[in-house]
């Protein structure tokens, strides 16, 4: 406690932090027993519906405690702040060709209401009306996704299982740090991402597209999603033209499932992008119509351009203490962007292809997500959330209890990290700016705790790359057996059993 004050935290922000990594860990004793109790439950569930109910509402109402009594990081609340007061003078000179510092077409478009709102309403900028209006839409966008959650578990496993999934992702606090602690864009990029997932893993083409471009242009992180749908969808849009010729279907036959690839994929990509253009003129009408530098500004640009190799990210970059530390002028951002992107399209296509399971493909996107959080530049501290989401409803497809040890590694070491990153900056508090004084950045975090949660992460993820592959290229999965017990359970999530 004497270091994190030495530092800047204060005594409030050490039990926020203690409470908040303890109840973590006792959400996934909670997770670990239950699916260890309905591992193969095969009956009834009654009163779904009241219960998923429940459970939103108890994610709702922790979201909200939260969300009123820590403001969160000031750089990244302030971008939402001034964006709604953009809309009371100039609205149409917000955006200036920056997307770093802006609010993506997807986000801006969601705020044109929020935003609209509060200034119907008058709210000044350090209101706690203000402060609701702008988490407000961040909490919906978490609780959708504890939705798609249930939706894909309900799909592939069983009800009860289904509801421990959207139980957990709604209480446990490695889930609503974005929206309520930290307040990022990327809550939304999260929601699209794990409905993106769900429709994939149904074989869903047009949709499938339509959300990871909507994830895609709500925050930096969504394109991160492009190399693994890409792939799902040039190869079954390939399949298709191949079946076709093999077949020489005539008329309405075309439409079936062995075919239609070859429409729904080119006209979805197509179709996806212009709806987001058309959205997203709102946003950069005054800078250019061109779309063009629309889809490279917010898709390519924050790709190779970023302030520092990492802000206080769990990344191998905080390793070597670059943490703050911004590239030097001869870096080759353009060529290393395209060598990560031809290694991520190469690790993807080689796993997918030797199986060509969906729910495979769902964990390569959830591997992609983690694999540019630890290794790309440009990543920040609470940027590992867009991964975390998604490596649930891999496990909610895969059932393989090894994605559920690299979430309980990766979670607590983001928890940590991001919430001394806040208290070290003095930010873990509700206090105005003019209160809190002079904002300090992210890279003022304590480089102790960043740089062994770092070091955790690495090592967790090299392990999920194994994990990957094995289920990727083998099939085989270990699942969690039948258990009653809190201490049977434990022991049957650590045992060491051989794949099913």
């Amino acid at each position: 406690m004497e270091f994190l004050s030495v530092s800047g935290a204060s005594a409030s922000d050490v039990a926020i932090i203690v409470v908040a990594a303890l109840f973590s860990v006792a959400c996934f004793i909670g997770l670990i027993v239950l699916l260890c109790r309905f591992a193969e439950f095969n009956g009834k569930v009654k009163n779904t519906v009241l219960i998923l109910l429940s459970v939103l509402a108890a994610g709702f109402a922790l979201r909200l405690v939260f969300a009123l009594t820590i403001r969160g990081a000031r750089a990244d609340y302030g971008t939402f702040i001034t964006m709604i007061n953009s809309l009371k003078t100039n609205m149409s000179g917000y955006y200036t060709g920056d997307a770093n510092k802006t609010l993506y077409p997807i986000t801006y478009f969601i705020y044109l209401i929020f935003g609209g709102l509060s200034n119907a309403m008058d709210l000044a900028s350090h209101d706690l009306g203000m402060q609701f209006m702008v988490k407000l839409p961040l909490i919906i966008a978490d609780l959708l996704t504890a939705f798609a959650i249930y939706k894909i578990a309900d799909r592939y496993s069983n009800k009860a299982v289904a509801l421990t999934l959207a139980a957990f992702f709604a209480v446990c606090p490695i889930f609503f740090i974005g929206s309520t602690m930290w307040c990022t864009q990327g809550c939304f990029t999260v929601m699209f991402a794990c409905f993106m997932c769900y429709f994939l893993a149904r074989k869903k083409h047009a949709l499938t597209i339509l959300f990871a471009t909507l994830a895609a242009f709500s925050s930096k992180e969504g394109i991160y999603l492009f190399p693994a749908v890409s792939v799902f969808s040039v190869y079954h849009l390939i399949r298709a033209i191949i079946n076709i010729r093999r077949d020489k279907p005539s008329g309405s036959a075309i439409l079936d499932s062995d075919y239609r690839a070859v429409i729904t994929v080119p006209i979805s990509f197509v179709l996806s992008f212009v709806a987001v253009y058309l959205l997203g003129l709102a946003l950069v009408h005054s800078h250019s119509y061109n779309p063009f530098v629309y889809i490279y500004e917010f898709l390519l640009a924050p790709l190779k351009s970023w302030e520092y190799f990492t802000d206080g990210g769990l990344s191998v970059y905080s390793i070597f203490n670059r943490s703050g530390v911004a590239q030097g002028a001869r870096f080759p951002a353009w060529l290393f962007m395209c060598l990560f992107a031809a290694i991520i399209f190469a690790v993807v296509g080689i796993v997918y292809f030797t199986k060509r399971n969906r729910a495979t493909m769902v964990l390569l996107i959830a591997f992609s997500l983690l694999t540019m959080q630890v290794y790309y530049p440009g990543t920040t501290a609470v940027g590992m959330q867009s991964a975390l989401a998604v490596i649930l409803a891999a496990y909610a497809l895969n059932r393989d209890k090894r994605i559920i040890y690299v979430l309980l590694v990766v979670g607590l070491c983001f928890i940590v990290n991001n919430l001394v990153t806040l208290g070290n900056m003095g930010q873990l508090n509700n206090l105005t700016d003019y209160d809190l004084g002079a904002i300090d950045s992210a890279t003022s975090g304590i480089k102790a705790v960043t740089i062994t949660c770092s070091v955790i992460t690495v090592i967790a993820h090299l392990y999920f790359t194994v994990v990957a592959v094995s289920i990727g290229m083998t099939g085989q999965r270990r699942l969690l057996g039948t258990q009653r017990s809190i201490g049977g359970s434990i022991k049957e999530f650590f045992a060491v059993n051989r794949g099913k």
